[in-house]
């Protein structure tokens, strides 16, 4: 039981202390400093006969209000400036870096959405943008091209929509999500949360109801405790989901704006495994509702209008198949969708034809199984190419994929290119996509859309429905953010660049060169690695920080970083181990880094390290480990299974850890903690043994001990209303580790924030600024000066 009286801590690093940590410096760089220590009180947790006692269970609190724990959580804090003191003017200096090369003036690439340019204005020392739209001139409206610009030539004057910057004065923590314009333009809708935990209301503007600034006007209605977006249902309606005490997103919802009736509820998943979601298909013809966990999804599909009844009529498109998943859109009289059905790892994808969701006679038949249902296979399956997603429009198909690493986009054109619509708009049941193989749906070969870059990343940016501009983001470690604009009618035609991220200060892409390496792992798998640095950083080793992730298919891209400047400007190599776990090399490759296979995360990570210091890239008296998330996962387990030197000193010279997953084992174990039930298909489910005793084997807090150490210097980074990883899992690492004697220990706890740290983009530099000189004292180089 958690006791709220008598609990012995410090409140300060020097003074009242149960016990203090010990050991002399690891790092000649890092002080011992004698860190808060927390009451050990015993709490025994027994599963399958094993009996394990976490002395710091009591640190858990879910209201966030125990005065002994916030004052711990304070002790952290004002530790952690004890232990980074002398680094203020370093902090001072990368922040005044780190902002000098943002254009802190700036408009964002407009996006066309039906007669309208919605984009968003940052201003000089403001932390928060302005949202802008401008109306279309009619003659310009059903023009797209890749030249396309917003000016006044084309569009009328600007209308600001939401001023965030005046709408988050007072406020520690403002987040804005999901802006959505009404059909007609109207009303705007978006979701604003204020403190970190995720949980959103949902607010309405009306566009033709001005205050004395001009701007629009809140409508007396909100909804609260969402997940922050929503899809109209014409002018009146909105659909949007909430989320269950633990934190899932798990019933959807139909909402009346300005009405005074109860929501409607359309769907509510009772599976604790599962979470919802709903989009909007790119037709507008239909709401989608999916509902999936790690290994399964269902979709149901339902016409995008209110009926008599004042709900919509739903119904599944292929059911529900343990460990089938599938995404669907539709085009004309098809319903396209993207599966791993059939065995298809890693996905095909098929075109489900005669169906209607809108017949109510099979009202309760998955439109799959219904009669006269049929399929076709339009790209089959492929064992080393994944098919990531498809994007519809109503002449061409955008093919997202994932080759040897690195995403790739191939552009298909339909043989029918009027959407199966006659002139009214409306369903010409007599139209047909079909033909064999995809033979009769497209026309001509796909063509793939060329890279400058060996190592980049590529994603498709969605433009409206019925352009025939591919909008495309492309960016890599040494390119910033740019937006390109393909006219898919002429896909060998030369791409034309909207925007590049700007990046002042004098950045000279030039100065710097990425590249793409590779470890062996443990079993002899070939583990990618992307790397940066500077172009005339001589001979190594160097310094060098080595960043991980590896979980939930996520692939840890090489993306540009205009922060990391200040790391690489001193010399440092900065390194993405791409390890498994992530979905980097296909579904295998997940799947070859979860469930009993996890522990192939970290060894993948030490091979990588290894490897680069036998390359001599890295310089193994200066080699930093970084991980956010479950890639803080990555780096507790890597500390306690880190390669033995011979010297006595520890593998990774220091390490941060990003609001860690740490705790595995009594989380997982613990269905009342937010969203564990839904992570049982990621990690494992530990009420069956075999579970248990895997994670038992590496769960960080579980195995932190004298024998796995020496630990280096670390920084732990939390967030108290962090609603992915509870605040207590870092609080309880700091402490153990500590117990095992680990000489310099750092946890920081954001008091007003939650799994993303600061929300204010100036507020943010500083949060990096502090993890940066953490590591540039850990790496020798608190005194570097920048090369320019």
């Amino acid at each position: 039981m958690l006791l709220r009286r008598g609990v012995q801590l410090s409140l300060c690093a020097a003074a009242a202390a149960v016990h203090m940590s010990a050991g002399s410096p690891i790092n000649p760089n890092f002080p011992a400093y004698k860190g808060p220590r927390a009451a050990r009180k015993p709490h025994a947790i027994t599963v399958h006969g094993d009996k394990r006692i976490d002395y710091y269970y009591w640190l858990r609190d879910d209201d966030r209000k125990d005065s002994d724990v916030l004052g711990l959580c304070k002790a952290e804090n004002e530790h952690m400036m004890e232990s980074m003191a002398g680094t203020e003017e370093l902090q001072k200096t990368l922040v005044a870096e780190m902002r000098s090369r943002i254009k802190e003036d700036d408009t964002s690439l407009p996006t066309r959405k039906k007669g309208f340019y919605y984009y968003s204005r940052t201003l000089e020392n403001q932390q928060y943008p302005v949202v802008c739209r401008r109306r279309m001139r009619p003659e310009f409206r059903d023009v797209y091209s890749p030249e396309d610009t917003m000016d006044d030539t084309s569009c009328q004057a600007e209308e600001v929509l939401l001023d965030e910057n005046a709408d988050a004065k007072g406020k520690d923590y403002y987040v804005v999500r999901g802006i959505r314009p009404s059909p007609s333009h109207r009303y705007i809708a978006f979701g604003k949360d204020t403190n970190g935990s995720e949980l959103y209301t949902i607010h309405f503007l009306d566009t033709q109801a001005k205050d004395s600034k001009a701007q629009p006007t809140y409508i007396k209605d909100s909804i609260p405790n969402t997940t922050g977006g929503v899809i109209w249902v014409g002018d009146s309606h909105v659909v949007y989901t909430t989320r269950d005490e633990t934190k899932r997103p798990d019933k959807v919802w139909l909402h009346e704006v300005g009405g005074s009736g109860d929501d409607v509820l359309l769907y509510h998943e009772s599976d604790p495994e599962f979470a919802v979601g709903a989009w909007l298909s790119r037709t507008e013809r239909y709401v989608y509702i999916s509902s999936s966990s790690a290994i399964t999804s269902e979709v149901l599909v339902a016409p995008a209008h209110v009926n008599a009844a004042g709900t919509l009529d739903i119904t599944s498109v292929m059911g529900r198949t343990k460990g089938v998943e599938y995404s669907v859109d539709d085009r004309g009289d098809m319903f396209f969708v993207v599966t791993n059905s059939n065995d298809a790892v890693n996905n095909r994808l098929i075109a489900l034809k005669n169906v209607n969701p809108a017949d109510k006679h099979e009202a309760n038949t998955p439109l799959s199984k219904r009669e006269g249902a049929t399929t076709e296979e339009l790209i089959g399956h492929r064992p080393h190419i994944k098919l990531e997603d498809v994007t519809l429009y109503r002449q061409h198909m955008v093919v997202s994929e994932r080759r040897d690493g690195l995403p790739v986009i191939s552009l298909h054109t339909f043989a029918d290119d009027d959407d199966g619509h006659g002139d009214d708009g409306k369903r010409d049941t007599n139209s047909s996509s079909g033909g064999a193989g995809g033979a009769g749906v497209f026309k001509g070969d796909a063509v793939t859309v060329a890279m400058p870059e060996e190592a980049y990343v590529l994603w498709e940016r969605g433009a409206e429905y019925n352009s025939n501009v591919l909008r495309y983001g492309y960016t890599s470690m040494t390119t910033p953010l740019s937006t390109f604009d393909l006219d898919m009618n002429s896909p060998h035609a030369q791409p034309v660049l909207k925007k590049q991220e700007p990046v002042l200060g004098g950045f000279d892409p030039s100065a710097y060169v990425s590249r793409r390496v590779y470890a062996r792992s443990h079993d002899g798998t070939r583990v990618p690695i992307s790397i940066v640095h500077r172009k005339d950083i001589g001979h190594g080793p160097h310094p060098t920080v080595l960043e991980g992730y590896g979980a939930y298919e996520i692939s840890n891209d090489c993306y540009f970083s205009r922060n990391v400047l200040s790391l690489l400007d001193r010399g440092v190599v900065y390194a993405i181990a791409h390890v498994r776990g992530g979905g980097e090399m296909g579904r295998m490759w997940y799947e070859h880094g979860k469930y009993l296979h996890k522990k192939n995360t970290w060894l993948d990570f030490h091979a990588c390290a290894q490897s680069l210091i036998d390359d001599k890239i890295a310089d193994p008296d200066r080699l930093v480990a970084e991980g956010r998330s479950a890639g803080g996962l990555l780096i507790g387990a890597a500390l306690n299974t880190a390669p033995k030197r011979s010297d006595g000193k520890p593998f990774y010279t220091a390490a941060f850890a990003g609001v860690p997953f740490v705790d595995v084992l009594t989380t997982m174990l613990d269905e009342s903690i937010p969203l564990t039930a839904g992570e049982w298909e990621e990690w494992g489910d530990p009420r069956r043994p075999e579970y248990y005793e895997y994670m038992k084997s590496y769960s960080p807090v579980d195995n932190v001990a004298p024998e796995n150490g020496p630990y280096p210097p670390i920084f732990i980074q939390a967030g108290l209303h962090d609603p992915r990883v509870q605040y207590w899992e870092p609080l309880k690492y700091a402490q153990v580790l500590r117990d095992a004697g680990a000489p310099s220990v750092i946890c920081k706890i954001d008091m007003a924030a939650g799994h993303f740290s600061s929300s204010g983009r100036f507020d943010r530099l500083k949060d990096e600024a502090l993890v940066y000189a953490f590591m540039l004292r850990a790496l020798g180089l608190e005194d570097a000066q920048p090369k320019k």
